[in-house]
């Protein structure tokens, strides 16, 4: 699936990934879903594997990825989500 949720709004975005990870456990399915999103990839992959310039840099599990150092492209990638929800703390505290 390419860029599957892109265009929705983010109630739709989020209820939709719901239905599709559900799905996904209940059935079993295997999928492949392309997106630029990390923190989609990061919440309904099993597997996740980033590109780099039409390389394979990482291929492996969210948390794995998340835990274990990873080359620059991909850190910067993990970064983004990282430093938004730092963002969205500081709001929330004030």
């Amino acid at each position: 699936m390419d860029e599957p949720f892109g265009s929705l709004d983010p109630v739709t975005r989020d209820q939709l990934q719901r239905v599709y990870r559900g799905l996904h456990e209940e059935l079993g399915l295997t999928t492949l879903l392309v997106t630029h999103d990390v923190v989609e990839a990061l919440l309904l992959a099993d597997r996740v594997i980033c590109l780099h310039e039409g390389r394979v840099l990482v291929s492996a599990p969210p948390r794995e990825l998340l835990q274990a150092p990873q080359p620059e492209p991909v850190s910067r990638l993990l970064d983004i989500p990282r430093r938004q929800t730092q963002r969205l703390e500081r709001l929330v505290r004030g």
